[in-house]
């Protein structure tokens, strides 16, 4: 058994323990806290909006460069396979 990467004990006198202060939080910074959540979520589901417009296209997109770039070599295939006039 591998002793080396064991964690050492941890003591309780060593950890620094600071005094907890609760303050409740006013209603401005509650109300900004809360248009920050709101401008974070509006932002994320536009990012996933656009996302889901954009990949239909990008994948149409990718499928005619595909289709146009095999196109020649098909027709040359096909024309190579013909017996000649």
């Amino acid at each position: 058994m591998n002793t080396s990467l064991t964690r050492a004990p941890q003591h309780t006198a060593s950890a620094l323990s600071l005094p907890v202060v609760e303050t409740r939080l006013g209603l401005l910074d509650r109300l900004s806290l809360r248009l920050g959540l709101w401008l974070l979520t509006r932002a994320a589901a536009r990012a996933d909006q656009r996302a889901h417009r954009t990949a239909p296209a990008d994948l149409t997109n990718h499928a005619a460069l595909e289709r146009a770039r095999r196109e020649p070599h098909w027709q040359r295939q096909a024309l190579l396979s013909r017996p000649p006039l």
